[in-house]
């Protein structure tokens, strides 16, 4: 847990179970006699638009590690494909969109995440 004041461009919070990342943030003074406040603009990891949220300074807001990572695909099932990490050689078992997975063949190079222990093919590289 960060506060709000604290959190950077850049960085990855979850709010009601949505990843979003923190795309800018402003400090906002509401009225003449109010505190002021942050406005974090952001946009959902697998949602396209942006939202914004207004946090007291001192409100704390949940932070995720994202590691965006480069793998080849070793084998291919129903719903999951492994991969090969290209720097540390490590195989992954991650999760694949459907519509993702009829375009992915095995040998492809693909970018994907790692979300809390858990991989999530994004896309395939060209």
């Amino acid at each position: 847990m960060t506060s709000a004041k604290e959190l950077k461009t850049g960085q990855y919070i979850k709010i009601n179970n949505e990843i979003l990342k923190v795309t800018r943030k402003e400090i906002a003074a509401y009225g003449t006699h109010c505190h002021s406040k942050t406005r974090l603009f952001a946009q959902g990891l697998f949602t396209k638009g942006q939202k914004s949220f207004t946090f007291s300074h001192e409100e704390n807001v949940e932070t995720v590690d994202v590691t965006r990572k480069e793998g080849q695909v070793i084998s291919k099932t129903e719903d999951k494909v492994q991969l090969m990490d290209n720097v540390s050689y490590e195989t992954v078992d991650a999760d694949v969109d459907k519509a993702l997975l009829s375009e992915i063949n095995e040998g492809d190079t693909v970018t994907f995440i790692d979300l809390e222990g858990k991989a999530l093919v994004l896309d395939k590289r060209q």
